[in-house]
């Protein structure tokens, strides 16, 4: 899913390293697909890093391929506020089809840590 790659997207942007950003860039828009991520993912985690990372690059180099992914990847993530309350799942499957759900250790109820935040 290259989160730690889109999460120091705007890193490499403030450094001034924008070769590396470009070539991030590239990876991203040849390889990133949400659709082959299997299992489920943080809803919490994956907002603020995999979708955070991508819209501050966006902003930072107006770059529309990064607009794009944050598009498909929030309409993916939007999947978990499909509860009964409207509370969001903690864990979301990002693959066509896939579900969402709470882990094991709090079936039936949200973290505040998490949705408070």
């Amino acid at each position: 899913m290259g989160t730690t790659l889109v999460d120091s997207l705007s890193t490499l942007w403030m450094l001034g390293m924008k070769e590396e950003f470009w070539e991030a860039r590239d990876w991203i828009r040849d390889n990133l697909d949400f659709d082959n991520v299997k299992g489920g993912v943080s809803v919490f985690e994956t907002t603020i890093r995999n979708l955070g990372g991508l819209l501050s690059a966006y902003d930072l180099s107006g770059d529309k391929i990064f607009l794009e992914k944050a598009d498909d990847l929030g309409t993916r993530l939007m999947r978990s506020f499909e509860s009964r309350t409207g509370i969001p799942y903690g864990t979301t499957e990002l693959f066509d089809g896939g579900r969402s759900y709470n882990t094991g250790w709090h079936p039936n109820e949200a973290v505040l840590s998490e949705i408070g935040t």
